[in-house]
């Protein structure tokens, strides 16, 4: 009898230990913002795992996900030629049509004035970018109950990321209006790979995550927010700053 009793006992402090854990595979979308880019939509999958503590409503939550987050397709004109500086010679110049103002920008060196300016040609270019990262969130995690069958929890803490490839694409048009043949060029790097003579983006990322998310009995749907803080490229000098903002929607289901 003093048997059982013990070993209901030990399987009664195990279930409840195990219950402390839950593991919850999820997957979704997500929309990335880096500073200075157009924004791009990527997904995100992987598993949360969390631990509670006895309170019930303070937990530790980690996990692995898989992420792609990257550059949406930008693009720029630019005509281009010669034209006089401010010494009286004449050097290249180019004047640039942003996209948001549909201005022309004077982007030439010290020029006097683009009264002479000699057209040369139009220029077209593009880029667009991914990334793909393993991800790793260390997160303070507090639960509440809103009604029966239904949880709401708040996480905070900061991320580790590996970057494991992906592609940047550059292209460029050229249309002169001399006796050179027009020409069509489309170029593509591995952005975290060195020696193509591009700026090389570090593998190594981190920056700060908030979530916010709601669970019905056993499904999970959850609202992620990553700032990203690491260097935005190798061999540049390193000070924080949000270089991108990733937003998230995930799917999961809850054991």
């Amino acid at each position: 009898m003093r048997k059982l009793v013990v070993f209901v006992m030990l399987m009664t402090c195990a279930i409840s230990t195990q219950a402390r854990w839950k593991v919850t595979p999820e997957a979704g979308m997500n929309v990335t913002k880096y500073k200075g880019d157009v924004a791009k939509v990527g997904f995100k999958a992987g598993a949360a795992v969390s631990y509670a503590f006895r309170s019930g409503w303070f937990s530790l939550q980690s996990g692995l996900y898989y992420v792609r987050r990257g550059k949406g397709l930008s693009s720029w004109g630019e005509i281009y030629g010669t034209a006089e500086n401010l010494y009286g010679d004449r050097v290249s110049m180019s004047l640039f049509l942003d996209p948001s103002s549909s201005d022309l920008n004077n982007m030439g060196p010290n020029i006097y004035d683009t009264e002479d300016f000699d057209v040369e040609g139009i220029r077209y270019r593009s880029q667009k970018e991914h990334r793909e990262y393993i991800q790793l969130p260390i997160l303070a995690r507090f639960d509440w109950q809103a009604i029966k069958d239904v949880r709401l929890h708040l996480a905070v803490g900061p991320y580790l990321a590996v970057g494991l490839g992906g592609n940047t694409t550059y292209g460029e048009k050229d249309y002169p209006l001399g006796g050179r043949l027009p020409y069509n060029k489309e170029l593509s790097w591995n952005p975290f790979n060195p020696g193509q003579g591009y700026a090389v983006v570090p593998r190594f990322d981190w920056g700060a995550t908030i979530e916010a998310g709601i669970e019905v009995k056993r499904v999970a749907f959850k609202i992620g927010y990553d700032l990203g803080a690491g260097n935005r490229y190798e061999g540049y000098a390193y000070h924080i700053d949000l270089n991108y903002h990733t937003a998230s929607f995930t799917l999961g289901y809850t054991f």
